[in-house]
C-alpha cells in the first residue's frame, strides 16, 4: 500500500497532523448531525402524516418529506397525496 500524503489547503505544503485531525473531527461532527437530523425528520414526517390523516385519507406509499437548508433558512417540503377528505360530523 502506498503512503498517503495530505497537503495543506492553499500553501502547497504538507498538512500538520493537528490540521488533519481537526478536519477529520469536522467531518465526524457533520455526519453525527446528519444522522440526528434524519431521526428528527422521520419524527416530524410521522407527526405531519398523523395530523393530515385525521382529516383525509392519505396515500402512504407516495408521501415525500424533505428538509432543505440554505445559508439563511431551513425549508420543510412535504408532499402528501390526499385521496379523499373525511366529512366533519
Amino acid at each position: 500500500m502506498m503512503p498517503q500524503v495530505v497537503w495543506g489547503v492553499g500553501g502547497g505544503r504538507p498538512a500538520r497532523s493537528k490540521d488533519v485531525a481537526r478536519e477529520r473531527l469536522k467531518l465526524v461532527l457533520v455526519q453525527d448531525r446528519a444522522e440526528a437530523n434524519r431521526g428528527l425528520l422521520e419524527k416530524i414526517k410521522d407527526d405531519i402524516i398523523e395530523v393530515v390523516a385525521r382529516h383525509a385519507e392519505v396515500d402512504l406509499t407516495r408521501v415525500e418529506v424533505k428538509f432543505l437548508r440554505s445559508e439563511n433558512q431551513n425549508i420543510l417540503l412535504a408532499r402528501i397525496p390526499v385521496t379523499n377528505l373525511k366529512r366533519v360530523t
